[in-house]
């Protein structure tokens, strides 16, 4: 039914998320949007959903209930300026239920109120309270989509640069990683890509990065040196701007001697795996990344996918 569903939703996201995004509308009202649109999208029922706050960062704890230690941490999208945990939710809550991992989806300070390294700090504090905790960083995963992928990458730098233990691998969907928004991609799928544009995502940057310049490697991790960091699975669709990140990631990635699994989809559009209950395409990257976590190994490798 993909051929039926992903025109009409296509058709929808741009007039519910294109649309908005090229007009200069306040933060607070981008803000709010997200979190109303936010509500389209189903919790599973077999979750339990617990406000907490992990070194002192405000998150959701989701989980099944099932008695199992490993953890994802999971960072979300938004452009740098919206989304929190609960617009994300629901995406945590079809990859606990397919795991039975307890994922924490981390309400990091936003952008523009809070630049860099702001969200960064978060992540660093909610990973090193988990630790702190007992936690294993082998039983821990990163997650993470869009904006938050940046965070993510910066945080296992910056856990390698402080010679701090990395957690076992990361996932990310749709990643944003070149603020300079510099790729082909970006002016080539301009048309194609139904739901993010250029000027959405310039705006949110600029707020991150304050007075860093864009091709920062501190804000855009894409220019970073990627050497020791942990396995990662990246997804992305072949319509968005943003295709050219991924693909460069994996290109720069492997030449650091990282082990990358790139998925990219055809006829897909940014953070589509949030619409699996109207795409089988959505319900089969989901299971992917629920592969990926389930089948990385003790020792961090990926090689038996």
């Amino acid at each position: 039914m993909d051929h039926i569903t992903h025109p009409i939703l296509r058709t929808g996201l741009r007039l519910m998320f294109k649309l908005p995004s090229t007009l200069p509308l306040p933060t607070p009202i981008l803000r709010q949007a997200m979190e109303i649109s936010a509500q389209l999208f189903k919790t599973r029922p077999e979750v339990q959903v617990e406000n907490c706050l992990i070194g002192g960062v405000p998150a959701e704890r989701i989980s099944t209930g099932a008695a199992h230690k490993k953890i994802i941490i999971h960072l979300h999208g938004g452009a740098f300026f919206a989304g929190s945990a609960k617009t994300h939710r629901a995406l945590a809550s079809e990859i606990s239920a397919r795991t039975d991992f307890t994922c924490y989806v981390l309400n990091y300070r936003l952008a523009p109120e809070h630049p860099y390294p702001a969200a960064l700090d978060d992540a660093m504090a909610a990973y090193r309270a988990l630790i702190d905790q007992g936690t294993n960083p082998e039983d821990i995963i990163i997650g993470s989509d869009s904006g938050g992928c940046a965070h993510a990458l910066s945080l296992a730098i910056a856990l390698r640069d402080q010679q701090l233990p990395l957690p076992s691998g990361q996932f990310m969907i749709s990643p944003f990683l070149d603020l300079s928004l510099s790729n082909p991609s970006v002016n080539k799928n301009k048309n194609r890509d139904p739901m993010v544009t250029a000027y959405a995502l310039r705006r949110g940057a600029d707020g991150y990065r304050g007075n860093l310049p864009a091709e920062d490697s501190r804000v855009s991790p894409l220019f970073a040196d990627l050497e020791g960091l942990p396995p990662t699975l990246v997804q992305m669709g072949k319509d968005e701007i943003l295709v050219d990140d991924a693909l460069i990631f994996e290109r720069l990635a492997k030449q650091a001697g990282m082990e990358i699994k790139n998925q990219i989809y055809d006829g897909m559009w940014h953070n589509f795996q949030m619409f699996n209950a109207m795409s089988k395409t959505a319900k089969k990257a989901l299971d992917e990344i629920a592969d990926f976590i389930t089948l990385l190994d003790h020792s961090g490798s990926v090689s038996s996918q």
